[in-house]
């Protein structure tokens, strides 16, 4: 089977700009004008990334180049709507309508994300992405989110002409990548409203999302190059003193739940099906058989630490929002605010953070990508 290189770019909102800076030193490391994945695939914040990528797939040094600078700029009025108003707003309905016993007009999230379909839209030249596929510079795309109606995973895919498929709580559909796509993609349940396709509401693509690696695979990947962006495991918050935990705190917990352990749990499931390919003898010819080469690049730094630094950065509604559920300090509070810290400094210190450990792992980024498929530091 000839060699077919996937990026896949987990979700985790602000935290996703750890991708950019592992992706620039990725680009440092192999050149500017090679472009190294022949399939992207994004879920949540990082299909923002992944549809950016995509549509800079034929100048990615230039892509890479722009992308950092606009997470570097970013504030979080360009995402969501931080006024006083607007945050008073959807909470006071959501209270209201609880007395009232009303069912509808009771709003579906906390925050109003409408000021990020504008910036999508700025980001990414979606023709763009479609000339691309349709030029073969990148096989596929793939897009994704969460159907409510059904509890589907649902990966949109576009470009590679593979036949969609069913699986358990998850589903591949063919379809046209448009902003839409990105926007559910990205709707972390609560804070941000789901988006409507097909007649359908969609939210994030990390909610209910058990395999992440799957739309890869069933789009031909044989090797896997995947950025997470957990924290890093020695950090358990050891020596912090046990007391109840707040609503951000369990939030934290849940968010990390689905953006970060399915991830890890897909990782280690591949891992033992490519112990057990490996030692049947001969290996298995039969389709999914396949042992699949894997390159995982993870924080070396803790983002909870990080963003506790950056709490008192944040509008003042939304330390007023951090104050009220909790989210203070080190730990799973911080952990909850570092999704929605769409801070330049926050982004600017993951990016850098990611650059770090990309360049920590030239050589063996350099051998993975050109197919020599080694062990690193930070591969498993």
């Amino acid at each position: 089977m000839a060699k077919s290189v996937a990026l896949i770019l987990s979700g985790g909102g602000a935290r996703a700009a750890y991708q950019v800076g592992v992706l620039r030193g990725v680009t440092e490391i192999i050149g500017p004008g090679k472009q190294p994945f022949d399939i992207i695939c994004g879920t949540s914040a990082g299909a923002i990334n992944a549809a950016h990528l995509a549509a800079f797939a034929d100048r990615p040094g230039e892509g890479i180049e722009r992308l950092h600078a606009r997470w570097r700029g970013l504030a979080a009025p360009a995402v969501y709507d931080t006024s006083w108003a607007s945050v008073a707003r959807s909470i006071g309905h959501i209270v209201s309508g609880v007395l009232r016993g009303a069912e509808n007009g009771i709003p579906s999230s906390v925050l109003d994300n409408y000021p990020l379909r504008g910036l999508l839209k700025e980001w990414i030249d979606f023709s763009a992405i479609h000339r691309n596929l349709a030029n073969g510079i990148v096989r596929a795309l793939a897009i994704t989110a969460m159907n409510y109606s059904t509890g589907e995973s649902v990966a949109f895919y576009e470009g590679r002409e593979a036949e969609a498929w069913q699986r358990v709580h998850r589903r591949g559909e063919a379809s046209r990548i448009n902003v839409d796509h990105v926007m559910a993609s990205s709707a972390i349940p609560i804070l941000f409203p789901p988006q409507r396709i097909s007649g359908h509401y969609y939210g994030d693509g990390a909610l209910r999302q058990l395999h992440p690696l799957s739309p890869a695979l069933h789009l031909g990947a044989t090797d896997l190059f995947i950025i997470g962006v957990s924290a890093n495991r020695r950090d358990r918050n050891a020596g912090i003193p046990e007391e109840s935990p707040t609503i951000a705190q369990m939030a934290g917990h849940l968010l990390n739940r689905e953006f970060i352990d399915n991830l890890e749990a897909d990782i280690e499931h591949a891992e033992k099906i490519n112990e057990l390919v490996n030692a049947s003898a001969p290996p298995p010819e039969v389709p999914g058989a396949s042992p699949v080469s894997i390159f995982v690049v993870t924080p070396s730094i803790s983002f909870d630490e990080v963003a506790a630094r950056y709490l008192r950065r944040q509008p003042h509604s939304m330390r007023f929002l951090f104050r009220v559920i909790g989210a203070r300090g080190r730990g799973a509070g911080a952990s909850f605010a570092s999704y929605l810290m769409f801070d330049g400094g926050f982004c600017t210190e993951l990016i850098d953070a990611g650059y770090r450990d990309a360049m920590d792992n030239a050589e063996a980024i350099r051998a993975f990508l050109e197919g020599a498929r080694p062990r690193a530091p930070n591969a498993r």
